[in-house]
């Protein structure tokens, strides 16, 4: 029983490797293309990227309509409708993408935007979405392993592509169009992975099956959207209220911070089915897992922003140069957000588990609404520095203090607690223990 139970641990720890693994090198690839293209292309033109991205990152939740996670509990729960699930989330999200991609050109006829044709690129990305359930497949069987590969190569491709456009000096159009290829290149390597593998595949829609879904998340539907308002509302405002320019600055820093984000999303999406399994046959080691992973996201959080904190200066100057002198400030203020992005990550898998979708709702939803608040006044009255802690405190707000509403959350609340006393270090040798126990 010990050898089965260490030879299970060992297997999800894989799992979790080729996930984080290929998450470490997007993050190396990537960072070094944000520098590449924030140096080349100047303050300005980089600003006016980033706020094009932002618009497509907000209408992506639209393609997803809060499926992803959801499907993962689902092949689990019902191996026996795995083609029908596919299919059906597949060809449902492929709806969403048109329309996803409507609104985005409809927001350049509305708005202020100066280059239709990057906006228009960009926005390409949006009909590779629904090649996502693939991933979700793969998490479903513990393969994350296929899922990392075409990940990798997709960034690796895709950002060499554009490191090479931006030094060559081509401008913000070819790089638009190089983002698309990075989403194409990973589309493409996780469907023949998946021919591979699933070797029988019969093609089922069932529309009744998507009704089904799409109302269980519907309310995590309207949560992620809020979530990627109070991510990216800010630099639509930067946009709207001081310009391409300071859109720039505080994107230069938030990109440095932001691609943190990645590691408990994919720690999270590697033991979610684990987590599932025990909370369905101990209820009690399903509270000491869920505070033990609380305690180690906020440790790691915690120490990535105390170091960056201390070191904000000195990265900017020597990554950017003095013509991003102004995104130390925000950086030094923005890395603390992580903390609550990091716990944040296993809350939302807990809402999955226990289906209690309206909190996604609510909680995202106070962090979107004080996100927009706090931004008008603060960066109004200390730029992209007030757009920073505009961050930080409805981060807070959507990932903690909101989990106070309800008696429900409140256990999640003091779980999180906890961990803020650094409880890592009571929790972790105790798991230890008990791995060897068996």
């Amino acid at each position: 029983m010990k050898e089965l139970k260490l030879q299970e641990f060992r297997r999800y720890l894989s799992n979790s490797g080729w996930m984080l693994g290929e998450k470490i090198l997007m993050l190396a690839v990537g960072l070094t293309a944000t520098v590449v293209l924030a140096r080349y292309l100047g303050p300005g033109d980089f600003g006016y990227l980033n706020y094009a991205l932002s618009l497509v990152a907000l209408l992506t939740i639209v393609c997803h309509l809060g499926l992803t996670g959801l499907v993962v509990k689902e092949l689990r729960v019902r191996p026996d409708q795995e083609d029908r699930i596919l299919s059906s989330v597949f060809m449902t999200k492929v709806a969403a993408s048109f329309i996803a991609y409507a609104i985005l050109i409809g927001t350049w006829f509305i708005g202020e935007d100066r280059d239709f044709l990057v906006l228009a690129l960009i926005g390409l990305a949006l009909f590779f979405t629904p090649f996502e359930v693939l991933i979700d497949w793969f998490q479903a069987r513990v393969k994350a392993k296929y899922a990392a590969i075409a990940g990798a190569v997709g960034q690796l491709g895709g950002n060499g592509l554009k490191i090479i456009l931006a030094v060559a000096g081509l401008g913000l159009v070819w790089i638009a169009a190089a983002h698309v290829v990075i989403i194409m290149l990973t589309s493409l390597i996780l469907v023949i992975y998946a021919l591979a593998l699933k070797r029988s595949f019969r093609f089922d829609f069932s529309w009744s099956l998507s009704k089904e879904l799409l109302g269980k998340s519907f309310l995590i539907f309207l949560g992620s959207l809020s979530a990627v308002i109070y991510l990216k509302v800010d630099q639509i405002m930067l946009q709207y209220m001081l310009g391409d320019n300071a859109v720039g600055q505080y994107a230069a820093a938030s990109k440095l911070s932001e691609a943190w984000y990645l590691i408990p999303t994919v720690l999270m999406a590697s033991i979610f089915p684990k987590i599932i399994d025990v909370r369905d046959h101990n209820k009690e080691k399903y509270k000491k897992l869920m505070q033990v992973i609380f305690d180690l996201l906020f440790l790691s959080a915690f120490c990535l922003s105390v170091v960056v904190f201390l070191l904000s200066d000195w990265v900017i100057d020597l990554l950017y140069g003095d013509a991003y002198s102004a995104a130390a400030q925000v950086l030094s203020v923005h890395i603390f957000a992580s903390i609550f992005v990091f716990m944040r990550a296993l809350f939302s898998k807990w809402i999955i588990m226990e289906e209690v979708f309206i909190f996604s709702l609510l909680t995202q939803g106070l962090g979107a609404i004080s996100n927009i608040v706090l931004n008008y006044f603060l960066i109004g009255s200390h730029g992209v520095a007030g757009a920073a802690v505009a961050t930080l405190i409805s981060y807070s707000i959507a990932g903690y203090f909101s989990l106070l509403l309800s008696s429900k959350t409140r256990a999640l609340f003091v779980m999180m607690s906890k961990s803020m006393m650094f409880h890592v270090f009571i929790s972790v040798p105790e798991t230890i223990k008990e791995l060897r126990r068996g």
